[in-house]
């Protein structure tokens, strides 16, 4: 799924059979890249079907297996992981992580919930996922950003893509981009505080002009009613010779 510059999210299958191509079919603004297909996927939307395919694997009649051992039915899955785990790689991930409180639930109850309850379960997470075409049916985090791509990837995709260099923390960059966040809006604001007292301003110069233009109006009327008089009084003289 992309993200257009309008706002509007298209997969490549619809940008693709789109005409007029590179143009959005909803406002028919033009797409800046050269090939018609935006850099910039729609990571909220991502997320979403990411999320689903795993309430999706949660609710099918086997189960989810395990996604290390891969063998064994999945009994827990850990929403910071965002993998399942049977009874003994759950112990393994429970000792890895035993200074980290990892919130985990059973398969059984998120079976039980609706797709909305689970989605309203797991959308505090700020975990991004892999869109790599490599492996679709998998949720993998994302934890590293190439610098190079401008594009959040999981550690399979940094270590066996060669494509991608100058990684960086997801954590940093993503701090990174909030204080960018925080000085834009700053900046906006100063901004807005001076447009709105230049609109104001405007206003104000536009409220004159209309006063000044009635003034006129009105002196123009009246001299023309005066000219009248006098016309009509020169010409009652004139007929009285």
């Amino acid at each position: 799924l992309k993200l257009l510059t309008c706002l509007h999210t298209l997969c490549l299958g619809c940008l693709s059979e789109n005409k007029p191509v590179g143009q959005c079919p909803v406002w028919l603004h033009g797409i800046p890249q050269a090939n018609g297909i935006p850099d910039m996927d729609n990571l909220l939307f991502t997320n979403l079907q990411a999320r689903l395919r795993v309430y999706k694997q949660i609710t099918s009649p086997g189960g989810p297996n395990c996604s290390r051992c891969r063998g064994e039915a999945a009994l827990v899955w850990c929403c910071e992981c965002e993998e399942f785990f049977c009874a003994k790689c759950f112990e393994d991930h429970q000792w890895w992580h035993k200074k980290k409180s990892h919130k985990v639930k059973k398969v059984e109850e998120l079976r039980a919930e609706s797709a909305h309850q689970f989605l309203e379960d797991t959308r505090k997470s700020c975990n991004l996922f892999c869109t790599s075409s490599s492996h679709p049916d998998q949720s993998r985090v994302c934890s590293i950003y190439c610098q190079q791509c401008e594009k959040a990837l999981c550690c399979s995709c940094a270590l066996l893509d060669n494509q991608h260099s100058q990684f960086s923390d997801i954590c940093s960059e993503t701090q990174r981009r909030q204080e960018e966040l925080s000085s834009m809006e700053r900046e906006l604001r100063r901004r807005r505080s001076g447009f709105e007292a230049t609109y104001a301003s405007l206003q104000g110069e536009a409220a004159r002009l209309e006063e000044a233009q009635r003034e006129t109006r009105e002196l123009i009327r009246q001299r023309v009613e005066q000219l009248v008089r006098l016309i009509r009084q020169g010409e009652e003289e004139l007929l009285g010779l």
